[in-house]
C-alpha cells in the first residue's frame, strides 16, 4: 500500500478516536458532576462539560496535528 494511504489511514484512525473521547468526556462531564456553583458562579456540570473539556481537547488536538499528522503530498508520481 502506498505510504500516503498509511499516513491518511492513521490521521483518521487517530481523529476518529479523539472525537469519539471528546462525545464520551463531554457526557460524563454533563452528568455526573452535581449543580452546586463553580468558581464563575455557573453550574458545576456547566463549567466541567462546557469551558474545561473544551478546552482540554482543544489542546489534545493541537498536540495530534504536531506529533501525528504529517505533511505528504498529494499528487500521484505514477500520472506525470
Amino acid at each position: 500500500m502506498d505510504k500516503r494511504f498509511v499516513q491518511a489511514h492513521r490521521e483518521a484512525r487517530w481523529s476518529l478516536w479523539l472525537a469519539v473521547g471528546y462525545i464520551i468526556a463531554w457526557s460524563l462531564m454533563a452528568w455526573l458532576p452535581d449543580s452546586k456553583s463553580g468558581f464563575t458562579g455557573l453550574p458545576h456540570w456547566f463549567e466541567m462539560a462546557c469551558m474545561l473539556v473544551p478546552g482540554v481537547f482543544i489542546l489534545l488536538c493541537w498536540l495530534m496535528v504536531r506529533l501525528v499528522f504529517r505533511d505528504i503530498p498529494l499528487e500521484d508520481k505514477s500520472e506525470t
